[in-house]
């Protein structure tokens, strides 16, 4: 531990001085999963533009590659990729990969075919009779991964944008979902008619923390680990976290050739 610190300790006093000269550069395995992740947007989406600063800050440059989010984990851990963007804290990724301290809090979601006779629910066992689908790869919280493993009843998609149409179709019932990406989607990708086929159930499944996730293999790894979050620490004080919540929140991260209005959120 001591020399992982007198490393760290030397990299940062060489990158302190001379920020604009990069020593490494990172690729990271990132999803189609906006506004957080899209290689189509500005910075590639919010959560890897916080990303990207946050390496810059301690003198590392980031690459992204996009792929699908069970074979982003699995090629991490093959040593494809220094890394992943992003995942939710759950106990399942953090036995394969070292979660980095919270980059955001995020909402995660019910949506429901309108026909569901349900508004909100209160607890899991109540939605088990439904059919549910879900995205290959995605834990989403413990609790409901847990649920997700002992259910019948799921079917399983490539993408979110699959998973809402056919929640629209009601091929199936229940689609769990950040809530911003479901209303960016629908708004982004679906039509009026089609928005009005689904709705969302309250309360949130959950709050949950975001974290860039780096494979326990990777020789590295602890010392990326602790770089990264000493430039996230930085972005921090700097004011920069909540000055990017905040051009999330206007809508500076999306498709520029399908611009959403935010102001209808």
């Amino acid at each position: 531990m001591k020399k992982l610190i007198l490393i760290i300790s030397l990299f940062c006093s060489v990158v302190s001085n001379a920020l604009a000269h990069s020593w490494r550069t990172l690729t990271i395995a990132t999803t189609e999963y906006p506004p957080y992740t899209s290689t189509d947007m500005e910075h590639n989406g919010y959560i890897n533009h916080i990303i990207s600063e946050a390496f810059l800050r301690v003198g590392i440059e980031v690459e992204y590659q996009t792929t699908e989010w069970s074979d982003a984990l699995a090629a991490a851990q093959s040593g494809e990729f220094d890394a992943v963007s992003y995942g939710n804290f759950t106990r399942v990724l953090s036995q394969d990969f070292w979660l980095s301290e919270p980059i955001s809090t995020e909402n995660l979601v019910f949506m429901a075919n309108q026909t569901l006779p349900l508004g909100d629910w209160e607890s899991l066992s109540q939605l088990a009779s439904y059919k549910m689908g879900v995205v290959k790869g995605y834990t989403y919280s413990d609790e409901l991964f847990a649920f997700i493993n002992q259910s019948t009843a799921t079917t399983t998609f490539k993408s979110d944008k699959a998973g809402l149409n056919a929640l629209i179709d009601n091929t199936i019932q229940l689609f769990p979902i950040d809530q911003l990406t479901a209303w960016y989607l629908l708004q982004r990708d679906f039509t009026a008619f089609d928005r009005d086929e689904v709705k969302m159930l309250t309360p949130f499944i959950s709050t949950v923390t975001t974290h860039l996730l780096i494979p326990r293999q990777n020789s590295d790894a602890e010392l990326l680990l602790a770089l990264f979050n000493k430039g996230l620490h930085t972005l921090a004080m700097e004011g920069k976290l909540d000055r990017f919540k905040t051009l999330l929140r206007e809508g500076y991260y999306q498709h520029p050739e399908k611009p959403v209005d935010y102001d209808r959120r």
